[in-house]
């Protein structure tokens, strides 16, 4: 007979792959009824929200990724918006944008906790602050290469993937039954409303079925002896990323880890760089399941630009870019009135694109 602790194992681990499942399950058919929905929002997001043009959805991803706590739904709008027509490419790729540069606001909202129960503010925002300086850095570099890469002609209008096209004509087919009497009888707004919370969810329920983290169990405390290369946490970010589908967790757990001392500062710089390249595999999938190939090619070209730009940096200017990053969080950091500044610059910011 099983004895009652490995017995009690057991159904944790058979729970976490249960609400896994379920999160994957979810996860498509949000896109789905978010697809259906996001056809007859076109003449709302140009005329009531005003997102135009680059920088109009820049702010507004950037935005809506402050109010959701999260990148990756943010991302997953942008696609679906691109699919009906409400965005242009170009749109696209910049609201993709936006939501990186707002999806670190989290691991910040972490750090703050940490402080009001009793860390000490400086190493308690370090993490939240560092992940924001490195993503705009990475971000406002690449997003100039992107911009570039779709503007190489009319290539991306005439973007033609058949087996893409096939596939997506048999999981339609497939849905249908289940979908097509819920999307018959609800209007598009709410269709996509509903897409979107569904979405939300599902990411919660994706974190839910992650292992906790114990600390003691895991031996994290030996991990400063064993990561001093940047190589290491740079790879190791992005491969956390991936297997979470969210760099709110692969980047949030550091805020622990570093308040409590189990990670280095000097190690977070790399790791970040990692996370946020591998950040939009959701991303990608959530296009696939849109069956548009340009909504593919918009994320891929966002993660080509990304790594364009953070691999000359880790492979040729590491230590000048960890000095000037080391300098601006030392400077944030010093006071208080220093902090309200950076805060009132990453608000401010995106209010003034949206407003542009």
């Amino acid at each position: 007979m099983m004895p009652k602790e490995k017995r009690r194992r057991l159904v944790q681990v058979l729970k976490r792959a249960g609400t896994g499942l379920a999160a994957l399950l979810l996860f498509v058919l949000s896109v789905e009824i978010m697809k259906k929905g996001a056809s007859g929002l076109a003449p709302f997001v140009q005329d009531y929200l005003a997102v135009t043009n680059a920088a109009d959805s820049l702010g507004f991803g950037w935005l809506m990724a402050y109010v959701i706590l999260s990148g990756s739904p943010v991302a997953a709008v942008a696609m679906a918006l691109l699919g009906t027509g409400a965005l242009l490419p170009p749109q696209a790729l910049t609201m993709v944008t936006g939501s990186r540069l707002g999806a670190s606001f989290i691991v910040l909202l972490i750090g703050f906790i940490y402080m009001l129960r009793g860390h000490e503010r400086k190493t308690a925002l370090s993490t939240g602050i560092l992940s924001l300086l490195l993503t705009g850095s990475v971000q406002l570099l690449a997003l100039p290469v992107g911009l570039l890469l779709l503007g190489q002609g009319d290539w991306l209008n005439r973007l033609e993937w058949p087996a893409l096209t096939g596939s997506c004509i048999g999981f339609n087919n497939a849905l249908n039954p289940l979908l097509g009497p819920v999307t018959a009888a609800l209007p598009e707004w709410l269709l996509f409303l509903i897409g979107v919370g569904m979405i939300i969810f599902s990411f919660r329920l994706f974190d839910k079925a992650l292992p906790q983290l114990r600390l003691k169990e895991t031996g994290l405390g030996q991990i400063p002896r064993l990561v001093y290369r940047p190589v290491v946490m740079f790879l190791l970010g992005m491969i956390l990323t991936v297997v979470t589908m969210s760099v709110s967790i692969s980047i949030g757990i550091l805020v622990p880890l570093s308040a409590r001392g189990y990670v280095r500062r000097e190690n977070l710089i790399p790791y970040i760089l990692g996370a946020n390249i591998s950040t939009l595999v959701d991303t990608l999938a959530a296009a696939l399941l849109l069956c548009d190939p340009r909504a593919v090619t918009v994320v891929l070209i966002h993660m080509a630009s990304s790594i364009l730009v953070s691999l000359p940096i880790m492979l040729l200017a590491y230590r000048p870019y960890e000095r000037a990053t080391s300098r601006a969080l030392a400077w944030i950091t010093r006071s208080k009135r220093n902090l309200v500044l950076f805060l009132g610059v990453i608000f401010v910011v995106p209010i003034v694109l949206v407003l542009l």
